[in-house]
């Protein structure tokens, strides 16, 4: 009772229950619950708890990861490769994701999946396409809308790179030029006159024409397929200073049938046609065979 009571002093300040419960639990062995898997110690504070042994397994219990593709043949090829039968694919357009929850339900009355493995398709805009959306609707200065046109001269189609350097060219040279009037002729051009203000020239008068639109050649996505895209030129006359810009002929559409056609790549596969007859079909990559619903998981 002597050394009983001295291990209770030793204790100071906790009572005479919490004392005999701490003595208690040292005795507790380690308890396996699920062989190699859960196990019960104790805690410390007179009680016990549940801890994982997964850290000292050869391998995981269960698939938990949650990994970034930045293509559809990516996308595709990843969930080919750990998809199960409860595995679900949602598209959502506004966020330009795809994301395939590998472990997920398999349908009603089956086991439920942990829904912890998770692949996601971040599509990223390719940078022509950013170019021209960004500054969609805004207004240049002649020497701005010169440098854009030459900048992104290699998107454009229609007119001919040449023509359209031709017409930078024009824009810049007539930068300091008074703008007097504009007219629209019957090919859809718009021509305007103007009046030289410095230099050599100065009085003389001329004439100026651009295009009523251009085609550009565009790829909304990183790894898509490029899609036609007009835009609209506008102008503006104003104290005798032209100011330009364009408009791109229904953009958000463009890039909803983008996505719409990545979906159905990843449902269908992709195959690379050539018009050439000599030269085989090439199969890109495969499709998947699981669901696809429209939103996000």
């Amino acid at each position: 009772m002597t050394a009983y009571n001295g291990e209770l002093d030793a204790l100071s300040g906790r009572s005479e229950a919490a004392a005999i419960a701490d003595i208690a639990v040292q005795g507790i062995e380690p308890h396996v619950i699920e062989p190699g898997v859960l196990a019960t110690v104790p805690d410390g504070q007179g009680g016990v708890k549940v801890i994982t042994t997964d850290e000292y397994a050869a391998t995981p219990r269960r698939a938990k990861a949650t990994r970034s593709v930045l293509d559809a043949t990516s996308f595709v090829e990843y969930t080919n490769r750990h998809g199960l039968p409860g595995t679900e694919v949602f598209a959502h357009s506004p966020s330009s994701t795809v994301v395939a929850v590998i472990d997920s339900h398999a349908g009603a009355e089956k086991d439920a999946g942990w829904q912890g493995h998770r692949v996601m398709l971040n599509l990223e805009q390719t940078i022509p396409w950013k170019a021209w959306t960004k500054y969609d609707g805004a207004w240049f200065t002649q020497a701005e809308f010169a440098e854009f046109i030459e900048q992104r001269a290699v998107d454009v189609k229609t007119p001919s790179h040449a023509d359209l350097l031709e017409l930078a060219q024009h824009f810049e040279a007539k930068k300091s030029a008074d703008f007097t009037s504009s007219e629209r002729m019957d090919n859809g051009q718009v021509q305007f006159q103007y009046t030289e203000k410095v230099g050599a020239k100065a009085g003389q008068k001329g004439q100026l024409e651009i295009p009523k639109d251009i085609l550009l050649v565009l790829k909304p996505y990183v790894g898509g397929v490029p899609y036609h895209v007009y835009a609209n030129f506008r102008y503006r006359l104003s104290g005798g200073e032209l100011r330009l810009g364009y408009v791109l002929v229904r953009p958000q559409d463009i890039l909803d049938a983008a996505f719409a056609d990545i979906v159905t790549e990843i449902r269908e596969g992709r195959t690379e046609k050539f018009a050439d007859k000599d030269k085989s079909d090439v199969v890109v990559h495969e499709g998947i065979e699981y669901p696809i619903f429209l939103g996000k998981p």
